[in-house]
């Protein structure tokens, strides 16, 4: 009989659902809005800047609509990667006081950043004309590359640490690093390219690079959570209700298959 739970339980989607749905949500909002502004005319079709093909209706509208959810789950997904650092933590280093336990908190902050840029490019987008709408997508986008390349970093670092527990491998670790430098080296481009871009004597090629550069840094966040699908595959969330005040403490993480090496299977991160 506990074989055959053990086997159901195994069958369940583990928490890596929330990093594909995110990748196709993430992907449908880039695709869809660049093919209907190039269907209606509205953008170059040689490398058009993100913002350039959300900056008109309809296509800006859907592009808003699914990178508000985009946002909402860069949040889930970081808080399930920070509940999952944690309880490795714990258990093989012994404290929360530990350089991988500040780490982990420091990667959280750069997170909500890069979430809070998400939102603020989908909801204040580029228009035609310099306004302050404007103005305010371009400190959201800032946000969002910003902060992102440094949670990218971040957790390439926790990921050099969990190798040495034998939690993470060193193949992951090095995709990770060479993820964010192409990551950072992108972001560095856009900024410098895009930014001298809303120049009028800006020349074309220039323009070009730090469009390319967007779309590049785009797609590095996308490969940048995959690498997180198979741990979070190990991983199921455990909700309870419990009374308040009661004491009990509620376990926000588990492992629902095999765990990792030096983990328990029935090890759980508890607030």
């Amino acid at each position: 009989m506990g074989d055959s739970e053990d086997r159901r339980r195994c069958l369940r989607p583990g928490l890596g659902c929330v990093v594909m749905v995110w990748v196709l949500v993430a992907t449908v909002a880039l695709t869809l809005s660049y093919s209907i502004a190039r269907s209606t005319g509205h953008v170059s079709p040689f490398v058009p800047a993100i913002s350039d093909t959300t900056s008109k209706n309809p296509e800006g509208a859907i592009f808003a609509e699914l990178f508000n959810a985009t946002a909402v789950l860069t949040l889930m997904i970081m808080a399930v990667r920070y509940y999952q650092v944690k309880m490795i933590n714990r258990q093989v280093e012994g404290g929360e006081s530990s350089h991988l336990s500040q780490l982990n908190v420091l990667s959280v902050v750069f997170g909500i950043g890069s979430a809070l840029g998400a939102s603020i490019v989908a909801n204040f987008r580029s228009l035609e004309v310099d306004n302050n709408l404007s103005i305010v997508h371009i400190i959201g986008a800032v946000l969002l590359f910003t902060s992102g390349a440094a949670y990218c970093w971040a957790q390439t670092v926790a990921t050099y640490h969990l190798t040495k527990f034998d939690v993470n491998t060193k193949s992951s670790f090095l995709g990770r690093v060479v993820i964010s430098s192409l990551l950072t080296i992108s972001t560095i481009l856009f900024l410098v390219c895009g930014g001298l871009g809303f120049r009028d004597t800006t020349p074309e090629t220039l323009q070009i690079v730090g469009n390319l550069a967007e779309w590049l840094a785009a797609w590095c966040f996308g490969l940048f959570a995959l690498s997180f699908f198979k741990e979070f595959q190990k991983l199921s969330l455990n909700v309870q209700c419990i009374p308040r005040c009661s004491g009990q403490n509620s376990d926000a993480l588990k492992y629902s298959t095999i765990p990792v090496s030096g983990i328990d299977e029935n090890t759980t991160d508890s607030d």
